[in-house]
């Protein structure tokens, strides 16, 4: 299916408000005067990032709402391994609307680039008006709005970028790269990989990502980028932006970096993405808390999206039952001070603006429901897992089992169709993935993530 083609806006501006002017990139690249590309990004439901890359005219047009850009009606609608959904309806358009709040520049990787991240909207003819049930930007900005206008919440978000160096062998095979010791022994820094850690960091700082710390990780071989914490969408902005730098930087020394969540299947090290939320104002924390809780085996479904995932499921790593303590880091919610939690349960491999969008919805359920904290504090009792604790998914396909008969809630505080669509692209990529040996899998996983 060809690309379609930049055209004439005509009445689109009218049409759609959000494909308005904007001078932000004019005077964005007034102070870059290297940059001639503007490249157009979307994470779809695989977790994979895609991109349209047009000149930086063709993007001054669009910034100015003479032309729009969009692509074939499958921006959403492939699986990891980049096959297309069945019955595909090879009819309209999507259309990439960019957020020029998003606008971002790698002047010491990629100088002549300006990033800019895109909501993705369909227009179909046989479905009149705009279709935003495909989009987790979309679907993630209605969570923030309605959290500001009808509980008077907001929240800042932060991660913990954990990952590891790979080679590829003579054979094909990806093997271990990185060897120094981690949990922040200094023998890792003298790993020949960290000077490409380093140059990592260089190039973000510079281009603007909040970074609090940085450090040696893991039994061995992994390292660690602590994120500040932003407003959701630029976080998780700045979050993909880390991932696609960590690949381009270590990828342009013949090299990969992986934060697949278990690169070596015979090791119990696993690769995470905490993910860490900030209620404020803090007075509804116990209701939102039990949201989260009484439906963390759906959000399984989306920040555990692969069944390689599910290998972290685990004491200290992921969790392996519902619950939730104060500095306690063997269960899969770790609360570290009033309205502030850590979410451990979750990797690389997910969404992240649909997995934000879930997660906070759960949270603004059990506010809306005034629902009760029943788990106790597995920080503070003699015995954190009472008889009857509830066992997160051992599985992807148990998870999408437990979201299949749940999700009509979610949906409504997101004010979308987006996870019935989810579904049917984790459930065919999943029986996809059943019939590939799994160590094809994993190193499928572990090249993309």
């Amino acid at each position: 299916m060809p690309p379609s083609k930049i055209e004439p806006v005509e009445d689109d501006v009218n049409r759609h408000p959000q494909l308005g002017t904007s001078g932000a990139l004019k005077l964005f690249i007034s102070n870059r005067p290297k940059i001639q590309f503007l490249r157009l990004l979307w994470q779809d439901h695989s977790g994979l990032l895609r991109a349209r890359i047009v000149p930086i005219e063709q993007g001054l047009a669009i910034a100015n709402g003479n032309k729009v850009i969009h692509v074939p009606p499958i921006a959403f609608h492939c699986i990891v391994d980049n096959n297309l959904l069945p019955d595909l309806d090879p009819t309209g358009n999507h259309w990439l609307v960019p957020d020029w709040k998003s606008l971002s520049s790698r002047q010491k990787l990629d100088s002549s680039y300006a990033n800019v991240f895109c909501k993705v909207v369909e227009y179909a003819p046989v479905r009149p008006g705009p279709n935003w049930n495909f989009c987790p930007r979309h679907a993630l900005d209605n969570v923030m709005q309605k959290a500001a206008d009808i509980f008077h919440v907001h929240f800042l978000v932060g991660f913990e970028v954990e990952f590891e160096i790979m080679k590829t062998t003579e054979t094909g095979d990806l093997v271990s790269f990185s060897q120094g010791l981690g949990r922040f022994a200094a023998d890792g820094l003298r790993d020949p990989c960290y000077q490409y850690v380093e140059e990592t960091v260089t190039t973000l700082l510079e281009a603007g990502v909040k970074i609090d710390a940085f450090q040696t990780e893991g039994r061995r071989g992994q390292y660690e980028i602590t994120l500040g914490c932003l407003p959701p969408l630029a976080a998780v902005d700045q979050l993909v932006l880390v991932h696609d730098t960590l690949k381009r930087v270590f990828g342009s020394h013949g090299l990969v970096a992986t934060m697949s969540p278990r690169p070596v299947q015979s090791r119990r090290q696993s690769t995470g993405q905490h993910m860490h939320i900030s209620l404020n104002p803090p007075f509804m924390q116990d209701h939102f808390l039990a949201g989260i809780l009484q439906r963390l085996p759906a959000l399984c479904a989306f920040c555990l999206p692969y069944d390689l995932s599910y290998e972290r499921v685990q004491p200290y790593l992921a969790g392996h039952l519902v619950g939730w303590g104060t500095e306690n880091r063997v269960v899969p919610v770790r609360k570290i001070k009033a309205g502030h939690w850590e979410i451990r349960c979750i990797d690389a491999t997910t969404n992240m603006y649909l997995a934000l969008a879930a997660v906070i919805s759960a949270g603004l359920l059990g506010c809306s429901n005034k629902e009760p904290l029943v788990w106790p504090d597995t920080g503070i009792v003699a015995d954190p897992w009472p008889k009857d604790a509830q066992s997160l998914p051992s599985k992807l396909d148990e998870a999408l089992d437990i979201l299949e008969g749940s999700y009509a809630d979610l949906e409504g505080i997101m004010e979308s169709t987006i996870i019935q669509h989810y579904l049917r692209v984790k459930r065919t990529e999943s029986a996809k993935l059943k019939e590939v040996y799994q160590e094809e899998v994993r190193r499928l996983i572990n090249e993309l993530f």
